[in-house]
């Protein structure tokens, strides 16, 4: 109710009528058929702890869905929204972390 009382007073002032409609916009979230998946070769982990930087530092970047590191293969699989960030971007957050990361292929 308040917020009724909040948008009739915001139409008033604009010279709406009390009843107008509003429609509030919002981003719709990332369905699977938008997102992109790219796997990264991580060559330089060494230690247990090395996949845990390497996922902490990818999953920080914006539109980052998921990231699932393998010690074993020295790689990261990365699930991203291309609208958001792009793979060089997530390569450069591995690398900043100390971990320089290069799109498999």
């Amino acid at each position: 109710m308040k917020r009724f009382a909040i948008l009739a007073l915001g139409a008033a002032m604009l010279g709406l009528p009390a009843t107008a409609s509003f429609v509030f916009a919002q981003s719709a979230p990332a369905t699977a058929s938008t997102l992109t998946e790219v796997t990264f070769d991580v060559p330089d982990m060494t230690c247990g702890l090395c996949p845990v930087t390497v996922k902490a530092a990818m999953s920080g970047v914006e539109g980052v869905q998921s990231v699932e590191v393998d010690f074993d293969s020295r790689s990261a699989m990365v699930i991203f929204d291309p609208a958001l960030t792009n793979a060089a971007t997530i390569a450069e957050a591995s690398a900043q972390a100390g971990y320089p990361a290069n799109v498999k292929g």
